[in-house]
């Protein structure tokens, strides 16, 4: 037979425990404040004309934080820390806003509290000419042909949802271009298809390349209630 804690010893074990989280928490904010001085430095250093998003960078930064992940946080909850330590950095270094033509819990699963505005596919890329270190976020299941007349806007990323869905994140001239294996192509007349950057062909029209993100963002679920 198990002996329960006396009440007094139990109070007192969580009282330690929090004493410990305190501890850590102190940790954290510090090292925090210490990243951001750093990302400040970083943002001195750059020209006034650099761009301060990379797609490609903040893809190895992911890439590099669930390879050495281990415990308890579930994955999906350590990558949207670390995108909204990103988004961010960014902002620190020069503000920019994103142009939401799409479900807004993705472009605050990747961005977080940064200045935003509600769009439709068309305004949201015409924005960017006007503003060439904003980004915009397109629902990839719409029916407007947001990619014509985009300029050089370019997509730097493609991520599935967890509803079935997909947001396409489009990068203004002056964001950085993404790299990686995946693109994202027109073919004629049709709409955008992803293909591996391998079989891209002599007459796609390329939008951008990105890596692929590892796993569906959860966003809100429309609920249903049964007929009393």
């Amino acid at each position: 037979m198990v002996t329960p804690f006396p009440k007094d010893s139990s109070q007192d074990a969580l009282a330690a425990l929090r004493d410990r989280l305190d501890v850590v928490d102190a940790r954290i904010h510090k090292l925090l404040r210490e990243r951001f001085e750093i990302v400040s430095e970083i943002g001195a250093a750059k020209g006034p004309d650099e761009s301060v998003i990379r797609p490609a960078r903040e893809s190895a930064v992911i890439e590099n934080r669930l390879s050495l992940h281990t415990g308890p946080l579930p994955r999906d909850v350590l990558v949207h820390f670390w995108r909204v330590l990103i988004g961010a950095a960014c902002l620190v270094q020069r503000p920019y806003r994103v142009h939401v033509a799409g479900p807004i819990d993705v472009a605050r699963y990747l961005y977080g509290p940064i200045p935003m505005t509600l769009s439709d596919p068309l305004d949201a890329i015409a924005a960017l000419e006007a503003a060439p270190g904003d980004l915009a976020i397109i629902d990839g299941m719409t029916n407007v042909r947001w990619w014509s007349g985009r300029g050089a806007a370019h997509v730097i990323g493609r991520f599935p949802q967890s509803d079935g869905g997909s947001a396409i994140v489009v990068g203004g001239p002056g964001v950085s271009p993404g790299t990686g294996p995946l693109a994202l192509v027109v073919r004629g007349d049709a709409d955008p298809i992803e293909i591996s950057a391998s079989d891209i062909e002599a007459e796609d029209e390329i939008l951008g390349r990105y890596h692929p993100f590892p796993f569906a963002i959860p966003v809100a679920q429309s609920s249903t209630s049964s007929p009393l």
